[in-house]
């Protein structure tokens, strides 16, 4: 009765549940069906759960942990079909995101030992998630970078603002851009594409699907990993991924 119990609760509110669970009593003791009414019913409900309240209390918290891994796991395919730049290879078998800021010291601290790991293990690939949420020269920053994508400099444009040092303002921005070889107008004609806007939206989105609030935030699977992660851990990770 338990287990049925257990497995009703996975798609129903308590309130079905509990009638559902007056149906199935009533089916299981057919033979005495006609002499029960439906007080007596509730009655038995009534007993059986100020007797143990434990198992309500389980039950609602297994579902509840159920609809989190659901809410999870829509936000992490969400996060697939957005078309974020990245480098990819043939022969990966891993895929990471990073959600960062142009503006977030940790999110720069992390990019050389992101880079060096994705020149000795050619396995990985690897999104860049952009996710400006500490200021709006950070969201100019990332439509720039965004609409680099269209002259195929997204990779040099990102990794030169990450070396930017100081606070990204605009004037940084299209210095850094004329630096590279962007041509300027082109970018911020291609800044105002309501198609990279879209995208900066569902990151967002994303985002709070998944309880992210800060910088650097990776996704490797399904587990997140906020904040900063040194080179040994995140060689750690990749390899208990992969050996599962």
């Amino acid at each position: 009765m338990i287990k049925i119990f257990q497995y009703i609760c996975s798609f129903f509110s308590v309130k079905k549940i509990l009638y559902i669970f007056l149906l199935i009593l009533i089916h299981l003791n057919s033979s005495y069906a006609h002499e029960i009414n439906k007080n007596e019913i509730e009655l038995i409900i009534k007993n059986f759960l100020s007797k143990n309240p434990e198992f309500i209390k389980s039950t609602l918290n297994d579902y509840k942990v159920k609809l989190e891994k659901e809410k999870k796991k829509n936000a992490i395919n969400l996060l697939n079909e957005i078309k974020n730049p990245g480098i990819f290879r043939k022969n990966a078998d891993i895929t990471i995101f990073e959600f960062f800021d142009y503006n977030c010291g940790y999110c720069k601290s992390v990019t050389k030992m992101i880079m060096d790991l994705l020149s000795e293990d050619k396995r990985i690939n690897f999104v860049f998630v952009e996710f400006p949420i500490l200021s709006q020269q950070s969201y100019k920053a990332a439509l720039a970078a965004l609409a680099s994508k269209n002259q195929g400099l997204y990779n040099n444009f990102h990794l030169s603002l990450m070396d930017t040092k100081g606070r990204i303002d605009e004037d940084k921005i299209f210095e850094t851009a004329k630096n590279i070889g962007l041509n300027i107008d082109r970018l911020k004609n291609d800044m105002l594409d309501p198609s990279i806007q879209n995208i900066l939206d569902k990151n967002r989105e994303v985002a709070k699907r998944l309880g992210l609030n800060g910088t650097p935030a990776f996704i490797i699977g399904d587990i997140i990993y906020p904040g900063a992660i040194k080179k040994s851990g995140l060689e750690e990770i990749i390899y208990n991924y992969r050996k599962n």
